[in-house]
This record gives structure tokens, sequence and C-alpha cells, in this order.
């Protein structure tokens, strides 16, 4: 029985407008949102949701935040404290109006989960930190985005967040500490709002950050003393018309991004993969575009996007090698449409190939999506026949809506390494690979199949009808009947210089029905001729004779010359002898016949 994608749901209390999975439990979902300062009674939370089961959703814990504070709208969960028990969760939540207005918003919170943390109110969850970490606020700013970089054993993260409706647009950067909560890095003043960001590591303490506004990627490399940029690497042409806007950018190795743009006029969404410039092509070297694919038509804008790879590396530095990405759209009509991605290496270097669709999940939430995530997945070190698979949660923030949907995923078998590779492979031997276990849908052959078959079809007519106006086939098309009589003899086998354009006049006059016995065609040894009836002595003339009065070997005979001279092909048929007489200069019709 093929698999199948398996869909939870569930309904809270308040608008969702943050979610994300814990990097070290894929059956844990926190999510943030709420109605923000109002007086409706719509609460502001978070809330950790089980997603263990694939047909269900269960809230175990949630923390009530203050009614005189803004909802969630950005969140991430990050790594165990030093304890070892409760998890981080880091979160953007703007401070009262009236701290606000005060200059004063504590906008960047960290929270606690911990299944055995004492709260009276709300137990699993609590709020350890707020710091307010932009330089500058004004009463309309807010913490849009927050991204941290993917965990790897025995290494800090990084996070970083961006401004959202600020007067001078900012993205900070802040170190994820075990023992501390977070360590802030400092502040970059940006020319534009960052629509989106994304954080990659590459080594130890060596970090890459890519951001995107309406139309330029950025990248900043981010060392342990060090920071460069922003360098802008890309800018979408201002002669594209009409001119995409990026919504969504998300690392997919340090080679490679991948990003959602919006076309204008509800004109569709494309992914785009760039190849990123190598830090050693200076700083004027720009990304390349390494794949694109559209979304189906009915897709007019995107909302957001997630991206997860299936066979994460094991350490910053290692080689990515043969990978799939999973990645999911969220689309302005409420769906979701999931696609995978190859990542390959050969003779050292990397490719992107294979943007293909699975499939489009319609009408997930009653209103617009507000947030996708996809569940964390390490291949398993030892075999098991356990199924694998990965979780798609999608989030609507005017339905109160969750949604997780199970995607199966299967192993790779790869060929055995040879002798060679094994020799001068470095580090451990990398765990099994992994993809969907889904059929993608690549681009459609039959509109090509189709046009070439036109084409094909088009050629193949007009060749029949030459080689019928030539006299070299049988009539199929009947391509006489419908080109003028002089095109027979203008496109055929080429003559005897002197007679050849007197006699294909006069033929193709007499066929077209002009002729009414008023020539004879003589035969001699070199040549045929036509000549009028009246230049014949009334003795000659009386010895031509018409194409049925002739006999079979005499009817033989003058095709065989009138073949040999260019004049007449199968083709042409008898009819095209009515009206002309047959003789011969110096003799009678029977003497010709048999000098021919």
């Amino acid at each position: 029985m093929a698999p199948t994608i398996q869909t939870a749901s569930l309904g809270l209390s308040y608008p969702v407008y943050a979610c994300d999975f814990d990097p070290q439990d894929a059956n844990r979902l926190v999510v943030g949102g709420g109605g923000g300062v109002s007086k409706t009674g719509v609460h502001n939370k978070i809330s950790v949701i089980d997603a263990s089961h694939s047909d269900s959703l269960q809230v175990v814990s949630e923390l009530d935040l203050s009614a005189n504070e803004d909802s969630v709208t950005s969140l991430a969960v990050g790594p165990k404290r030093a304890n070892g028990k409760s998890i981080l969760v880091f979160a953007g939540v703007n401070s009262s109006p009236a701290e606000v207005v005060k200059g004063k918003n504590e906008h960047f919170r960290v929270f606690a989960i911990e299944p055995s943390l004492k709260v009276k109110v709300q137990p699993g969850i609590a709020e350890i930190s707020r710091e307010a970490i932009f330089k500058a606020n004004d009463t309309n700013t807010y913490q849009r985005v927050l991204r941290i970089s993917q965990p790897f054993a025995d290494l800090p993260q990084l996070g970083a967040i961006a401004t959202g409706f600020a007067k001078e647009p900012q993205i900070a950067v802040f170190d994820v500490l075990p023992a501390k909560p977070f360590a802030p890095r400092g502040t970059i003043e940006i020319d534009k709002e960052a629509s989106d960001l994304d954080i990659i590591q590459t080594g130890d303490g060596e970090y890459q950050l890519v951001y995107c506004d309406d139309y330029e990627i950025y990248t900043m490399n981010i060392g342990k003393k060090t920071t460069t940029g922003p360098t802008c690497v890309f800018t979408i042409p201002h002669h594209e018309s009409p001119r995409p806007s990026f919504r969504s950018i998300r690392y997919l190795t340090p080679t490679f991004v991948l990003a959602a743009a919006n076309i204008p006029k509800a004109g569709g969404v494309v992914l785009q993969g760039f190849r990123l410039p190598k830090p050693d092509q200076g700083s004027d070297a720009k990304a390349r575009l390494a794949i694109s694919a559209k979304l189906p038509k009915p897709v007019t804008r995107t909302t957001g996007m997630a991206v997860r790879n299936l066979s994460p590396p094991l350490t910053p530095t290692a080689k990515y090698g043969d990978s799939e990405f999973a990645v999911a759209v969220a689309g302005h009509d409420s769906s979701v449409t999931l696609y995978k991605l190859d990542h390959t290496t050969t003779l050292n270097v990397d490719l992107l190939s294979n943007l293909h669709p699975i499939t489009t999940f319609k009408a997930v939430h009653p209103g617009p999506i507000s947030g996708l995530a996809f569940s964390p997945f390490l291949p398993p070190k030892a075999p098991t026949m356990r199924r694998h698979h990965i979780k798609l949660a999608s989030i609507g923030s005017m339905g109160n809506s969750l949604v997780v949907h199970t995607v199966p995923l299967r192993k790779v078998v790869e060929k055995p390494p040879t002798a060679t590779a094994r020799r001068h492979s470095v580090g451990p031997p990398r765990p099994a690979r992994y993809v969907v276990d889904l059929k993608a849908h690549g681009p459609s052959a039959t509109p090509l199949v189709v046009y070439l078959t036109v084409i094909m079809t088009l050629l193949a007519i007009l060749g029949q009808s030459l080689l019928e106006i030539k006299g070299l086939s049988p009539p199929i098309l009947h391509a006489k009947r419908i080109t003028p009589a002089s095109w027979h003899y203008k496109y055929g086998p080429p003559a005897a210089a002197t007679s050849a354009p007197k006699l294909a006049d006069i033929l193709g006059g007499i066929a077209g029905g002009s002729g009414d016995g008023k020539v004879v065609m003589l035969g001699g040894d070199d040549e045929v001729k036509v000549v009028g009836e009246e230049e014949l002595d009334e003795g000659k003339a009386g010895n031509a004779v018409s194409w049925h009065q002739l006999g079979a070997e005499q009817k033989a005979a003058w095709k065989q010359k009138l073949q040999e001279a260019g004049h007449w092909g199968e083709g042409l048929g008898e009819a095209i002898f009515k009206g002309v007489l047959f003789g011969e200069i110096g003799g009678a019709v029977a003497g010709a016949v048999r000098e021919l």
C-alpha cells in the first residue's frame, strides 16, 4: 500500500502568529500569538503542543501573557539550558504602549519550558528574561523576524532578529548560550526593511547570515571577533516586467539559498535557488540563479516558506553531498504546496536539481497562513524497521488554527563506496540518506510533444506536396489541384535547355483546358519539340495522331522519351496529353515510333 500524508488539526483560543519545533524533540511544537493590547478578551499566549500522534494534537501547557502588552509576533525554540532540562524559547513581544511611548520597548523575550518547573499559574512555561535590543524604537516598531542557526553538538548557536515597520531598519545578532540565555553581538543598520533572514553555521564560531528586502539579497560573514557585510549579492533586474519581490529566504547549504518571490498583480509565485559567491571571489561577486520553479497557477502570492534538509551534516564543515530538501510554500489562498529539491555533488561541484512539486494541500486553514515549520529530522545511526516521518506545521491567524501534516520518508539504498573513496573519506561514515516517500511531478512533456508533432506533420505535408508537384510521388494529397499549373514544372526536374520552358508552358496550358489539339509533339533522337499544327505541311499534320490513338508500345516509347528529357513523370498522369498530337519531322508517326 502506498504511503499517505496524515493530517491532524487543533483549534486554539487565540490568533496564532508564530510556531517552531523543538530541535531536540520532533514531537514538541511551540506556538504563540494573541489579541494584543485590546479589550476583546482574547489572550496573548504561548502554547506547547504534543504532536506525537499523526491524527491528533494536544496542548500540554500554556502561558498567559500580559493583556497590556502586544501579542507574540515571532518565535524560535533554542537549545537546552545548562541544567539539561529546561528548553529555551525566544520570542518577540512588544511592551505596553505606555512603555513604548517612553522609549522603552523590551521586545526580546526568553522563556523556559520544563515539565517539572513549578509555576502556580501555568506549569511548564516561565519567562526568564526580557531585553530591548534594537538601538532606537518608535511606536510602530516590532520584532518581525527571529531565526536561530541549526544546532550542532557541543557548539554554540547564533540568532538574529529584524525590525518591522521601523523608521530605521535594523538587524540584531546574538549568541545563544546554554549557561546564559543570550549575549548580544551588536546591531546592524540596513537601508531597507528585511523581508526575511536566515543563519547557517560554517565552522567553530563562524556563521553566515542572509537576508532579503523586496528586490535584493544580502549576505554577512560573522566570525568570533569580526563581522563583514552586509554585501548585496543579487538584485532583481529593473527591466524585468513585472518585477517580482522577495518574500522568504532560507539557506540550503553555505553555497545555496532558496528564495520565494511574489510576482506583482497576483501574477504568481516563483521559487529561485541561488548559488552564492565564494569568499575568494571578491566583494563585487554576485549570486547566480541555479534553479527555479513556478508554483501552481491558483497560488498567486506566498505568505511564507519552510525548508528542511533530510540528510543534515553532523558538523558545520562536513560535506553536504547527495541530499534531498523538503520545501513547503504557503499560499495566500490558505494552501500549502510541498516540493522536493535535490542537492548533488559531482567532481567536487555542488548542484541543485529537480525542484518539483509533490502535492498541494488546499484550504488548510479558514484564513491566511501566518507561519510554517518543519520538524527536525536526524537519520538513525543504526538500521531500524520503523517507518520515519517529517512533520509540517502550519498556523492560521484568523482561524486560530493549527494543522500538522505527517509526511512519510524512505531510506535510499546507496551504492557501496569504492576502495579508493573509502581511503580518501574524512570523518565517520555518513548516516543513511532519507527522502520523501512520495512521487514528485516534474514538468510535463506533453506540450513539447504536441508542438513537435504539429511541426513534423506540417513538414511531412509540405514534403509530400512538393513530391507530388515534381511528379515524384503518386497523388495522395492531390497538391496539383490546389496549386497553380505553372508550379508543376517550375519545381520539376530540369529539362533540355532549349525545349523545356516551351514544353512545360504548353503542356501546363493544355492540361488546364486551354489546348485544343493545336500543337504537335515531335520526337527525335536527342530532343523533344513542340510545334504549332500550322507549322506542319498538310501531309505531316495529317499523320499526327492523338494520345488515345497511339498503341501501347508507342505510348511507352513516348513516356520514356519525355521522362529522359525531364518533361514528364508518373505522378503527372496521362491526362496532361489531352489535346496534344504526336508526330515526327520527316516521317510518319509509325516511323517516328520505331526510331524512338
